[in-house]
């Protein structure tokens, strides 16, 4: 009988022992995102001690944070104003990209307007433990180096900030919120219908005498820009190689942008304004590099060559935005 109550007991153990080592494996289950529960949610919840909850590493803050660089008080007043119904408000997109935290330093990059700028800087952990201050400083060898001063709120995913320029370049001060964003490059990403190609720096100016009807007449000046249509959404240079035909009749705009967007769906930061205004529209588009040289596929040098062929003696398209 002895023999019979150590074999049940001994069951039991290594009954209770399986389940022991179960919960073990839900627990690293739950790491990797696995589904659980209800039960097994409370379960986890109450036997959490405050010492246990996840702390936000430093390491977490590393990589891409993208979004608006808008001017801020002296930049108020500088916005472009293209023609009736368009107009550029100076803001580019930006990419801050932090590289290396060690301690209290830290180094990174910031991407815009076609300059790659390294900075390096401290980094202070705020009361509140989801929050990060830093102040960065890019080398000032270039005209457009300055001083960024931001903090970053884990809590929301959001980092926030100013940027002062060291020499007084046109738009000294700016603001920005960004967001964390990962970069993928993806051949197969089309263009969304955000805001027109408009090169302003391209324009056929025509005068018109406007008779009213108090037969008053004025002198009215109309503005045609080179711009592109929406045939350029059409045609992806990235993901196939492009016929000739395809490309023969479209208009310089149109090759323009097809030609372009190869470079954006690689992060190319474009020192062109009107087409930085172009693609900083684009929800996908991030500035990444300012050379992308070496990034490119076979397919995309070959359809560069194509497109640039044609693009050297092929008409421009113009179109009116107003009239002024």
């Amino acid at each position: 009988m002895k023999n019979i109550t150590y074999l049940i007991l001994f069951a039991f153990l290594i009954s209770s022992c399986g389940n022991e080592i179960k919960n073990k494996d839900a627990k690293v289950e739950i790491e990797q995102g696995t589904k659980i529960s209800e039960e097994d949610q409370s379960t986890k919840i109450e036997e959490k001690t405050p010492e246990e909850k996840p702390q936000t590493s430093t390491q977490d803050l590393l990589g891409f944070w993208v979004g608006n660089f808008v001017p801020d008080k002296d930049g108020e007043d500088k916005a472009m104003f293209i023609d009736d119904g368009y107009m550029w408000s100076r803001t580019n997109k930006i990419n801050i990209s932090i590289d290396q935290i060690i301690d209290s330093l830290v180094a990174g990059h910031s991407v815009v307007a076609g300059n790659d700028r390294p900075f390096e800087g401290t980094i202070e952990k705020l009361d509140n433990p989801e929050r990060y201050f830093f102040q960065v400083k890019e080398p000032g060898d270039n005209k457009y180096d300055g001083e960024f001063s931001f903090t970053i709120f884990m809590e929301d995913n959001n980092l926030i900030g100013k940027w002062t320029a060291y020499k007084n370049i046109e738009i000294k001060n700016r603001k920005y919120m960004l967001n964390p964003k990962k970069f993928t490059y993806n051949p197969d990403i089309m263009l969304e219908d955000s805001k027109r190609y408009i090169d302003w720096n391209k324009k056929i100016e025509t005068k018109e005498m406007m008779k009213f009807d108090t037969d008053e007449v004025d002198e009215w000046i109309i503005n045609e820009f080179a711009t592109a249509t929406h045939l350029s959404y059409k045609i992806n240079a990235s993901n196939r190689l492009l016929a000739k035909s395809e490309v023969e009749n479209l208009k310089k705009g149109d090759l323009t942008i097809i030609r372009n967007c190869i470079y954006a769906r690689h992060g190319y930061s474009f020192r062109n304004r009107p087409l930085r205004v172009f693609f900083d529209a684009q929800s996908w588009y991030i500035p990444v590099h300012a050379d992308i040289k070496k990034d490119f596929t076979e397919i995309e040098k070959e359809n560069i060559k194509l497109l640039l062929r044609y693009e050297k003696n092929a008409a421009e398209y113009y179109d009116s935005f107003g009239r002024g």
